[in-house]
């Protein structure tokens, strides 16, 4: 493997990469829970909070961690634990506090709306590597215009404010679509007013599960979508510099990530997927064991094809379509994906034009 980088991002990249050369499931997301108690209009996964059914389906708690000892054994050194919304299970701390005697690097995802003092104070003991704080909105009309939630929008700075009182080390973010695009300078602001990092997403997906959200009517036109990703500089950079160069056509693999090579995904009913984002193909590591449900999920991304119209294309490398957007979108990991391949022409028409001039 050489020398390893010393910057913290470029060693984990370094490691990721080594581990999907070698087979090994070095980074794995535990999605404790589906339920939320917000109702996030354009969300690809959320079920209610008081969906019992969905509740009884979860994972116990000395499940999670069964799961998380042989990960470990297997080679598991990052760990990411999401939802839904994390905080909704009583149990959260029967299954984080085991989890950080384990030497496992642990991102927690969650809307800090459930933050009381109590537990803001107790995660402070046994930090997370990382903590990572959707914020919806900058105001109360839209936050709550996005999530449906009255007085979410007080209860998700008052957790934000209770987190860093307790002294837990923050990330804020946004998922940015036609409701709240209009609060973008004022949510950064605000992050900067804590001192934190801000971090924004805007491409949104329909829901895994095939059934309907609003995601098409709320998410941006390929236009608009093109327009808001040139406010990053090194976006533009990149795709100036693809423009630069000769077109290439999409590789035999459609697996452009790591997922199912060195990453997996369990749910909360202890499916074992390649990503978030794709419920397939289903492992059960509860039933079968880790390893041997790690190795089906290696077996499936080897079984999908790249579709037809994507191996023949020219605007690949503009493209960020995957296996995961194709079965969101069609039903069809092997299918192209239309959102996508019209923001593409959007930026080969953009960046291409550039360097023409």
């Amino acid at each position: 493997m050489g020398l390893l980088p010393t910057d913290y991002k470029e060693l984990t990249r370094a490691i990721m990469t080594q581990s999907a050369d070698d087979g090994r499931p070095v980074n794995g997301t535990f999605e404790l829970t589906s339920r939320c108690n917000l109702g996030c209009k354009m969300c690809y996964i959320r079920t209610r909070a008081g969906d019992r059914a969905m509740k009884a389906s979860e994972l116990t708690a000395e499940q999670w961690l069964d799961l998380a000892r042989q990960g470990v054994d297997a080679g598991m050194l990052f760990l990411l634990l999401t939802g839904g919304e994390v905080f909704l299970r009583p149990d959260f701390f029967d299954i984080y506090e085991p989890l950080t005697d384990m030497g496992l690097l642990i991102t927690l995802f969650t809307n800090a709306t459930l933050i009381t003092k109590k537990a803001a104070d107790r995660l402070a003991k046994r930090p997370p590597n990382r903590t990572e704080v959707t914020l919806y909105g900058a105001t109360k009309e839209t936050y709550e215009a996005v999530t449906g939630e009255k007085g979410g929008y007080e209860k998700c700075i008052r957790g934000i404010e209770l987190l860093l009182e307790a002294g837990v080390t923050l990330k804020l973010k946004t998922t940015l679509s036609r409701l709240n695009a209009h609060e973008f300078d004022q949510m950064r602001q605000m992050s900067e007013n804590w001192g934190l990092d801000f971090g924004a997403s805007w491409l949104l997906s329909k829901r895994r599960d095939q059934c309907s959200n609003l995601v098409e009517e709320i998410r941006f036109s390929p236009k608009e979508a093109v327009d808001l990703e040139a406010l990053d500089e090194k976006v533009v950079q990149n795709y100036r510099e693809i423009a630069q160069r000769e077109p290439t056509t999409a590789p035999d693999d459609p697996f452009y990530c790591l997922a199912g090579k060195s990453s997996f995904v369990i749910g909360p009913s202890g499916d074992m997927n390649v990503c978030i984002d794709l419920c397939l193909p289903r492992a059960r590591p509860t039933e079968i064991g880790l390893v041997p449900a790690w190795n089906q999920v290696r077996q499936f991304i080897r079984s999908v094809a790249q579709s037809h119209e994507c191996k023949s294309c020219d605007l690949y490398n503009y493209c960020t379509r995957c296996p995961a957007w194709g079965y969101t979108e069609s039903g069809d990991v092997s299918s192209s994906v239309v959102y996508l391949c019209e923001i593409a022409k959007e930026r080969k028409q953009r960046y291409g034009n550039l360097v023409a001039v």
